[in-house]
């Protein structure tokens, strides 16, 4: 914040809005930002008292608007600080050349470390038993969870390092897998959970999990296909890719 608040360009130097050739990509960074629909399960369940996690003043809506607001700060005044040449991850456009932002850098890098752990807890438990029939079967289970979580990390990490913009990947898992579990998979579980008779007066619930399963299609479909052109782009071109 010290360094996206300093130098700002003026507001009317940039454009209201962007091309609407743009908002796939948004809606798949944006939907990114926002998912994080496997691990809210596992974080009520671990709470000493579950019942305080939904309600409108609990801990799923603070949470949310917490994110929400420090989201639109960052990237409001970031791109008045940076303009149309801000890096896909905020903190590279930040100076090379000084120790606090070096720092910020660091804190980055070691919040990334410590949450990634929650970030697979559910994709480990998922896959784990798989694994541990069809190729861990050999090796006692202490060494070989170890064994596959290492690898599990080295596979993503080298999937990011593998793109070269960050940017294009977020988006990309955005469009793929958040879209498909925030606004795709949830209203089709609603509708056969209430079928046939309980989608409320004027049948409210399904024409509200309509609405959001067509964004979701759309979002995904849009997001996906605009994602890989430009990383296919982004590979033909590393160039011109400065991020």
């Amino acid at each position: 914040m010290y360094c996206v608040l300093q130098n700002l360009h003026p507001v009317n130097s940039f454009p209201a809005f962007a091309s609407f050739s743009t908002l796939p990509i948004y809606f798949g960074t944006a939907i990114f930002a926002f998912e994080g629909i496997g691990i809210i399960l596992p974080i009520q369940n671990k709470m000493k008292h579950p019942e305080e996690f939904g309600p409108w003043n609990g801990v799923l809506n603070t949470g949310m608007v917490l994110v929400t607001v420090l989201y639109m700060t960052i990237g409001f005044y970031g791109y008045l600080r940076f303009g149309d040449g801000v890096a896909s991850v905020i903190t590279l456009s930040l100076p090379q050349d000084q120790i606090l932002y070096q720092v910020v850098k660091l804190m980055f890098a070691v919040a990334i470390f410590v949450s990634y752990a929650i970030q697979l807890y559910v994709p480990v438990e998922i896959m784990w038993p798989f694994f541990q029939r069809k190729v861990f079967y050999r090796i006692p289970e202490p060494w070989a969870k170890h064994i596959y979580r290492t690898l599990l990390v080295i596979f993503t990490f080298g999937v990011a390092a593998a793109v070269p913009d960050i940017g294009l990947f977020v988006s990309l898992v955005g469009a793929v897998s958040s879209s498909m579990l925030a606004l795709i998979i949830p209203p089709i579980l609603e509708m056969v959970t209430y079928w046939p008779d309980h989608y409320g007066v004027c049948m409210w619930r399904i024409t509200k999990n309509i609405i959001i399963l067509v964004t979701g299609l759309v979002g995904f479909t849009t997001g996906t296909y605009v994602s890989f052109h430009d990383i296919v782009e982004a590979f033909s071109n590393p160039n011109s890719n400065n991020n």
